[in-house]
Formats: C-alpha cells, structure tokens, sequence
C-alpha cells in the first residue's frame, strides 16, 4: 500500500507499537530474508568451502549512480573479458 492509504489505516502510536513488537518481542518475518538464507542453503554444497554466498547477497539493495570513473572501470573489465 501507498504511505497516503498506510496514513489513513494506521496512525503513528499503532506505527510505534508494531515497532516496539518487531524490536522487543518477536521480529517481523521478512521474505527477503528468509528467501536469501533458503538460497545460500541450497547453494552452500555446490560452492568451493568459504565461497558460499551470504543470505545479504540475495537482497536487492538500492545502489547510487555510478560515478564516471566507475562506469570506466566496468567498461574496462569487460573489454579484458572479450580478449580473453
């Protein structure tokens, strides 16, 4: 739901209770979480030891803009990748 509809079914004390919930009692389940712990599981006996991907490497995280310099340097990996 949007925050305006959120707004109008819940107000900040019903907000700051759901908190409290989450942070003292019993955390909130979260899917991302759960799916990326599941994944690094099922992937863990296929992976060189110590190469298992983490539970966070499944969870999209929001990345800033690249810098300039940046999409240089990826521009860069891929063309050493087509030589190879």
């Amino acid at each position: 739901m949007t925050v305006a509809e959120l707004s109008v079914r819940m107000d900040s004390a019903e907000l700051a209770e759901w908190q409290a919930y989450d942070a003292y009692h019993q955390p909130i389940p979260n899917p991302w979480e759960q799916t990326g712990v599941l994944a690094s599981a099922i992937l863990a006996p296929h992976c060189d030891k110590h190469k298992t991907p983490k539970p966070e490497d499944f969870i999209p995280r929001n990345k800033l803009p690249q810098t300039l310099e940046e999409m240089r340097a990826e521009l860069a990996k891929l063309k050493g990748i087509q030589k190879g």
